[in-house]
């Protein structure tokens, strides 16, 4: 309640500084979304990196649920990638895995925070002309009276139509694809394959979905002109197997935790507990003797709960 509460002040101040509105991914916001994330690249100015508006995109995961998986790690990988593809819907996502592109700095004090991707248009009004001509050439030769006995003319108008309007045809095929395969049922797959027993490649897989993710997110800031956090609240993980534990700290360590991901981990655990565990598993090896020691390196901010008295 207490975030909720600072996110509206923030919004309001940000609004005063720079008269102008958050945008939202919905109505008439997600066929603008969509329009952008088709024909501009994104770029962070100064000015957007200076918003002091943010969002956060509260995320729970009870380590109990699963506690059965070979991996917990990768249950807490596609509840990530599941929550946000349910936050902004899953048509943005699938557009921009097809369609989008990464946001790319400013050069210089530029405020431009859109840039419209040539290459794209030209491409498509190139495939939309052919297309035309194609179909032009078509109906000439079957509906003009002279011309109609000409086997070659239909068969030039027919095979640049084809041509033409397969390669529309693929894009619509790619992004409805996505549509239907999410990112958590793709990492589902990885895991049930032979590559998941072998790690060959496993973790790269993993690791580009959730750099997808992060990129999505990037994206999303400067469309919805505020910062996004997705916060992500693990509970339960005390009442896991050793290995589990260590498996979730890991995954924490190494495929979340690049400086630019905005990802804000609430862990909520007793060290009593968990400090045994890691002690227990070989995970700890040349990093710390002490399992207290690999916590603090772990957690950024911890803070305590005093044992309730009578």
């Amino acid at each position: 309640g207490f975030m909720r509460e600072e996110m509206a002040q923030r919004e309001e101040a940000e609004l005063r500084r720079s008269h102008q509105k958050p945008r939202s991914p919905e109505g008439w916001g997600l066929l603008l979304a969509l329009w952008y994330l088709a024909f501009y690249k994104p770029v962070i100015t100064e000015g957007h990196l200076r918003r002091k508006n943010i969002e956060f995109i509260f995320i729970r995961f009870s380590a109990w649920q699963y506690a059965g998986c070979d991996k917990l790690w990768a249950g807490l990988v596609t509840t990530l990638c599941d929550s946000i593809r349910h936050h902004f819907g899953a048509l943005p996502l699938s557009v921009y895995h097809v369609m989008g592109t990464r946001p790319r700095f400013a050069s210089g004090f530029s405020q431009k925070e859109w840039v419209l991707k040539r290459g794209t248009c030209l491409k498509l009004w190139g495939t939309l002309f052919v297309l035309g001509a194609g179909l032009s050439i078509l109906l000439v030769a079957l509906l003009v009276p002279g011309i109609k006995d000409h086997h070659a003319l239909k068969v030039v108008g027919s095979t640049v139509t084809s041509l033409s309007g397969s390669g529309l045809v693929l894009g619509i095929f790619s992004v409805l694809k996505n549509l239907l395969v999410s990112e958590k049922q793709k990492i589902e797959r990885l895991t049930n394959s032979e590559k998941f027993t072998s790690q060959l490649g496993f973790m790269s897989k993993v690791r580009s979905e959730v750099e997808g993710l992060v990129n999505f997110l990037a994206f999303m800031e400067i469309f919805e002109r505020r910062r996004l956090y997705v916060v992500l609240e693990i509970t339960s993980l005390d009442i896991c197997y050793p290995e589990k534990v260590a498996g979730v700290l890991n995954a924490m360590n190494t495929l979340l935790s690049d400086t630019n991901t905005p990802f804000i981990f609430i862990l909520a655990v007793d060290p009593s507990i968990i400090v045994p565990c890691l002690e227990q598993t070989g995970c700890m090896k040349g990093l710390a003797d002490n399992g207290y020691l690999y916590l603090n390196r772990t957690v950024t901010l911890p803070f305590s709960i005093p044992a309730m008295g009578a």
